[in-house]
């Protein structure tokens, strides 16, 4: 694994054992959906793993980078992924499981401009984390955008539906843009 593009481009990334990483290939697609966006950007990554995604978004200009995540090696990883491409200046590590230390991130560090969130995916967390992301809208700015990386076959189950979906095999990767979200809403009114 690698940084895509950016200050820390072809830098190696570091993936613990055990890690589901995002591919290089997933991340590219990402970022060219994203654009110009990630430029000063706030960015969560959510559920961090190696980091990669937060990394990427960091060599691309965001702003801040928040990275929450519960794994011990994946927090090590986390810190020498930083360390290694030298952005850790503009990185925030909060080490906790997200549904514990959400409520507090998004009031202490938010709100975002993007969310990125990739829980395990046998994980029971998928419920509550899109409540507080896309309809309590926590942490997250008005005009601001989740990205909720799933399997496939278990879908996303909220009242929001995906804007745009993209599937690599057997991965699926969901934007929701919450200024749409509130003009569908305002307009169904």
């Amino acid at each position: 694994m690698r940084v895509i593009a950016g200050k820390a481009k072809s830098l190696p990334l570091l993936v613990p054992p055990g890690i589901r990483p995002t591919t290089d290939a997933m991340r590219e697609s990402l970022f060219a959906s994203l654009g110009p966006a990630v430029q000063g950007a706030r960015f969560a990554d959510l559920y961090a793993g190696s980091g990669a995604v937060g990394i990427e978004a960091l060599s691309r200009g965001a702003q801040q980078v928040v990275f929450v995540e519960n794994n011990r090696r994946s927090l090590e990883g986390i810190k020498t992924n930083l360390e290694n491409t030298k952005l850790a200046q503009h990185a925030v590590v909060v080490v906790g499981p997200v549904l514990g230390r959400w409520p507090q991130v998004a009031v202490e560090y938010g709100p975002f401009d993007i969310v990125f969130v990739d829980p395990p995916y046998q994980s029971d967390d998928w419920q509550q984390i899109a409540n507080w992301l896309l309809i309590q809208r926590e942490g997250v700015a008005d005009e601001g955008l989740v990205i909720i990386q799933h399997e496939r076959s278990q879908p996303v189950a909220t009242a929001c539906k995906a804007q745009q979906s993209k599937i690599f095999g057997q991965t699926q990767l969901d934007f929701f843009y919450i200024h749409q979200a509130r003009q569908e809403e305002n307009s169904s009114e």
